[in-house]
């Protein structure tokens, strides 16, 4: 199952980690979550800005497999970016920006492991894989 997103403000900021610091973990990086059984939590949200807070153009996202023992919802939405204190654009972190996000909701009574991958494809042509493990109770 393939989900496809374009959107104007979207980042690659993951869990604390900006569009300059994700060329620092490479092109790929495996994050771990913990999710309650049917409740629904946060996988991804970010924002890509310019150095003065300004959209920095769009960006690809697609959910490229899982999750196997539920769904996610990729949402256009207002997010604080996540940019680290010696980025440029950490001021950027006390403002919200259009962005996006990724839900992840478990099926009812599911507990065991879920896993999620996404593919990002930035306006200035880097791309980065996020696995997402989702360890379900």
């Amino acid at each position: 199952m393939v989900y496809r997103v374009t959107a104007f403000g979207i980042a690659l900021v993951f869990v604390g980690l900006g569009a300059g610091e994700a060329a620092a973990w490479g092109n790929s990086k495996t994050l771990n979550r913990t999710a309650l059984s049917g409740k629904e939590i946060n996988l991804y949200d970010g924002a890509s800005v310019n150095p003065d807070c300004s959209n920095a153009g769009p960006v690809d996202l697609r959910a490229v497999s899982g999750p196997s023992h539920g769904k996610i919802s990729i949402l256009h939405a207002k997010t604080f970016p996540h940019f680290t204190k010696e980025n440029i654009r950490w001021k950027c972190n006390f403002r919200k920006a259009d962005g996006i996000k990724v839900l992840y909701r478990s099926t009812s009574g599911f507990k065991g492991q879920d896993q999620v991958a996404l593919s990002i494809h930035t306006y200035d042509g880097a791309s980065y894989s996020i696995t997402i493990n989702v360890k379900v109770e």
